[in-house]
């Protein structure tokens, strides 16, 4: 009786385990970011492609970054992720992909603001 007991312990905690790791799929996102910086002596615009990803947490409803920054959640649900980080906000369409960002700094009279989009995709786990 007692090895049966065990066995259905190790099953249940064998499934828990695989599910958490189901659970947690990461985002490669290729955007074009836009930044734009306002300064005493004039005003400059630049643009890049920007690729980075994000780590999604179904389980837990935590966000990260590749690198490994938690972003502060507002929204988390089955079509749209509201995210912070620092003076960043991001939002996610989780059903088309599309993601935009933006964020502001004034710093010593120069005020710098960055607006990206672009298109989110499942991937592999990234190269550590």
């Amino acid at each position: 009786m007692k090895s049966v007991i065990l066995e259905c312990v190790l099953v249940v905690m064998a499934f828990a385990v695989l599910e958490t790791a189901l659970a947690r799929s990461y985002l490669n996102c290729l955007t074009k970011k836009v930044a734009i910086v306002d300064a005493p002596k004039g005003a400059t615009s630049s643009s890049i492609e920007e690729n980075f990803g994000f780590w999604i947490d179904e389980a837990t409803k935590i966000v990260t970054l590749a690198d490994g920054k938690k972003l502060n959640v507002r929204r988390f649900d089955e079509r749209w992720i509201s995210a912070v980080s620092g003076d960043v906000s991001y939002e996610l369409d989780r059903q088309s992909g599309n993601l935009t960002y933006a964020g502001s700094t004034m710093k010593d009279g120069i005020a710098t603001t960055i607006i990206g989009a672009g298109q989110c995709t499942l991937a592999a786990v990234p190269a550590r």
